[in-house]
Order: C-alpha cells, then structure tokens, then sequence
C-alpha cells in the first residue's frame, strides 16, 4: 500500500480522535457544578475555536 495513502489515514483517525477528546472536555466544563469564570469561558471559546478548524481539516480531506 502507498505510503502517502497511510499518513492521510492517520492524519484523518488523528483529527477525528482529537475532535472527540475536545468535546469530551467542553462537556466536563459545562457542568453544572464548575464555577464559570473569565478563564473558563476563554477556555471553551479557544476549544470551540480548535474544533472549528479540525471540522474545516476533516472537510478538506474528504
């Protein structure tokens, strides 16, 4: 198999695994029982912003 069709493979299992551990914590956060602060909602923005860019990457490669 061609080496090149490995490596965009695993770059795809790479994002799509990346994505559901960002979701994963963006769930944690938004639990009732954590206090929001500034610090909390510059978080989430920073992880809805990463995941905004890895939907654009799956996109891409599709």
């Amino acid at each position: 198999m061609d080496t090149s069709m490995q490596n965009s493979r695993s770059q795809t299992d790479d994002l799509k695994a990346r994505k559901a551990h960002l979701n994963a914590l963006l769930k944690l956060m938004g639990s009732p029982w954590v206090k929001a602060t500034t610090i909390h909602s510059l978080t989430a923005n920073a992880i809805k912003a990463e995941l905004s860019l890895i939907d654009q990457q799956l996109k891409r490669r599709s």
